[in-house]
């Protein structure tokens, strides 16, 4: 609740909001304007030739006046619960209907269609309105607006409307696995990156007709809905954990794409938002939000009924209220209702709540009205274009998914509560620190790996990450591992430097450069692993000769990155690597107390750290290398949790939390029930939720000593 708290607070703060739902000054939403398929298809297929309608009972049982309005549900669907939370309207009409006012079109319509997806196959197969049919119907009705207001006034709805884009779920359940019709040309992994492509494609088309601020919803567990679990959930009718990998997969690369496109389409609100997590959740834990049955919908039997074989003739459950799925598809009301869009979600308790729901609402209105360029201020006249990071696990964003290493987390429970639950190779249970401080300084939300196969042209225009899990300052320490030493990570900096100017000239890529924020990390595999578990380097060095050693190696590390053009440069500390739990457990005694010993040798190391990068800004002109200290942050945060919202910090939330970690910590390890009281996920590596206090309280910190 403090997090909520502090959000609401950042939110009076950056847009002086003076009402519970209303937006901040100087600013409104004239309409809200639809796309996408059935779960907001407010009756556009009532006017076209197609089987997939539902404009008769028991549809709109629930609706008022209990008609059937094509909505594919018992009553209102997102698009109308939407502009009703808004203030815009309560019903959002299909464009299609021939009775649709004048006055309608002033505050928003409804281009939607049941059965249609990011996929073009997918609306010919319904059939339905595809996307270019609707963009078509968009073009159409901005002609009629600028009839109804003129040009200006036209112009000035349509970027300040909100739009809402809802696909995926028909391109996944239907055209993939039932008809199998895609399988002959792609496997899952090529299916979801034409679907996220499609997808980007028609964001930037709707950009370029005027729409700024667009909502576009992640794909829902489809596996878990009702038809899926009868058509291949066996016997039991469980959730089919194959459409749910692929939602997730295609979830992962939505985020992605709405990332790039943010950071490359001037003034630009697109904002992903993540229906899987709090729907799953919503499926798993249906008592908690006051619902009885969410394997099965409220008309007929509920395992298959949707559509025509959801008619008159059909039985329904005698209270819908009780039911997460009205059909065999598609949530009722009640359950709209209840999952409002789930920005944050992950930092916020699930629950059905009226302050709940405030304060996604106001998250909302803070993503799209306000200022996204971070909550970290920089000094007037000065930019961050780029994050770029090196290092270890603490930063590795997935470059160790495509190296031959035993130092990978590209798994489950990995990246449980990433975008779309995926796990990206980064070591926790979501985002690590550059992906937290791009996203503070509001350069990007991900620093993608810069081995990433699919890393594109624009990604390296703000940012990349070099790290690489099981790296260290001693060149040993990477041997070890089998990672990406730091020599390795230079030889990949001027590559990317090569690959920057071909894309931009040499100016502009030297000016990326030189006002990028570069991230160093390494420290704690060398103290932890190469000297005090292997013992190796205890045969030629004491500790106070091994971090020499180290900080003589990070001196020379740094000095290469400022030859290259580096100047603004922070070095994490070394963390109270005695305190981890995988240390605890190995050299804490039988109680796992810190272990002093690599405490001792961590505090030596950053203060040889400190002393080598003052000399180092000393002696090299212009340099701003600065050093963060982790060290004494962190162990405020061990010592003192319950000040900073945790419970435990002796163990991991992975398996026991004593030992787990890397391929330990695996699909068949069980998860604590809630991760957001621990500090660590596995033994070794913080969760996001304590990356994000200590990033925030070092960017607060430090960040003016960059310039």
């Amino acid at each position: 609740m403090k997090l909520l708290l502090n959000i609401l607070i950042l939110f009076v703060i950056f847009c002086n909001a003076k009402g519970l739902i209303k937006i901040p000054p100087n600013e409104t939403i004239t309409a809200v304007i639809i796309f996408g398929d059935s779960i907001v298809d407010t009756g556009n297929n009532d006017y076209i030739a197609t089987i997939a309608k539902c404009n008769f009972p028991p549809y709109g049982k629930d609706f008022p006046g209990q008609i059937p309005t094509g909505r594919f549900g018992n009553g209102k669907v997102p698009s109308d619960l939407i502009a009703q939370e808004l203030g815009v309207k309560d019903l959002v009409p299909p464009y299609l209907d021939p009775h649709v006012q004048p006055q309608d079109l002033i505050t928003g319509v409804c281009f939607a269609s049941g059965g249609a997806g990011y996929d073009p196959m997918t609306s010919s197969t319904a059939p339905a309105l595809s996307l270019s049919d609707q963009i078509e119907l968009f073009k159409e009705y901005i002609s009629k607006l600028r009839g109804i207001v003129g040009e200006e006034r036209a112009n000035f709805i349509v970027a300040k409307s909100l739009f809402l884009v809802v696909a995926g779920s028909n391109d996944i359940s239907n055209t993939y696995f039932l008809a199998g019709a895609r399988r002959l040309q792609y496997d899952v992994a090529s299916y979801t990156e034409l679907m996220a492509n499609n997808a980007a494609k028609f964001l930037n088309e709707i950009y370029g007709i005027g729409a700024r601020r667009i909502g576009v919803l992640s794909a829902p567990p489809i596996g878990c809905v009702p038809s899926q679990r009868t058509i291949a959930g066996g016997i039991q009718r469980e959730c089919v954990e194959k459409y749910n990998d692929a939602a997730k997969l295609f979830n992962a690369k939505l985020f992605s794409q709405i990332d790039s496109l943010n950071t490359n389409l001037p003034n630009s609100r697109i904002v992903y938002l993540d229906v899987y997590n709090p729907l799953l959740d919503l499926i798993q834990n249906p008592t908690k939000y006051g619902f009885e049955v969410a394997n099965k919908g409220c008309c007929g039997t509920g395992k298959i009924e949707v559509t025509l074989l959801c008619n008159p003739s059909t039985p329904t459950c005698p209270d819908s209220s009780e039911y997460v799925f009205w059909d065999s598809f598609h949530p009722t009301e009640a359950a709209y209702r209840t999952l409002i869009p789930p920005l944050l979600q992950k930092y916020m308790p699930s629950s059905s709540s009226s302050t709940t729901k405030l304060l996604f609402n106001i998250m909302i209105l803070f993503v799209i009205f306000c200022n996204t360029e971070g909550v970290i201020k920089l000094p007037p006249n000065e930019t961050i274009p780029a994050v770029i990071a090196f290092g270890d696990s603490i930063v590795d964003t997935g470059n160790n998914n495509n190296r031959d290493t035993f130092g990978k987390c590209n798994f489950l429970p990995y990246g449980k509560d990433f975008q779309g639950g995926i796990p990206t190779g980064r070591f926790s249970n979501g985002k690590v620190p550059p992906d937290i401080i791009a996203e503070e300084l509001g350069i990007k939300g991900l620093v993608p790996p810069y081995l990433d196969p699919h890393l594109q042209p624009q990604d390296l225009l703000t940012g990349v990450c070099f790290a690489s899990g099981g790296a260290g300052y001693d060149p040993l320490t990477s041997e070890i591992a089998s990672a990406l030493s730091l020599s390795d990570q230079i030889e990949m900096l001027k590559e990317y430097i090569s690959k920057l100017r071909g894309i931009v000239g040499e100016e502009r890529a030297n000016f990326i450069v030189t006002k990028s924020l570069f991230l160093v990390v390494g420290g704690s595999n060398d103290i932890s692993n190469t000297y005090f578990l292997a013992r190796v380097r205890q045969l030629q060095y004491d500790v106070a000769s091994y971090t020499d050693l180290m900080a003589n190696n990070a001196a020379n590390f740094l000095k290469e990155i400022y030859g290259l053009g580096g100047r603004r440069i922070g070095v994490l500390s070394a963390p109270p690597i005695g305190c981890v739990p995988s240390q605890r457990t190995l050299a804490g005694g039988i109680l796992r107390e810190c272990a002093e010993i690599y405490n001792e040798a961590a505090k030596m190391f950053n203060f040889k750290l400190s002393s080598k990068i003052d000399f180092l800004n000393t002696n090299l002109p212009n340099s701003k290398i600065v050093y963060l200290d982790a060290y004494n942050l962190l162990l405020d945060l061990i010592q003192n949790p319950k000040k900073y919202g945790f419970e435990l910090v002796n163990k991991g939330c992975c398996g026991t939390g004593n030992i787990e970690v890397l391929i330990l910590c695996n699909p068949l390890s069980p998860t604590c029930l809630d991760v957001s009281e621990y500090v660590f996920w596995d033994s070794f590596h913080p969760t996001e939720a304590a990356y994000r206090i200590l990033i925030t309280q070092i960017l607060q910190k430090y960040i003016n000593n960059f310039f």
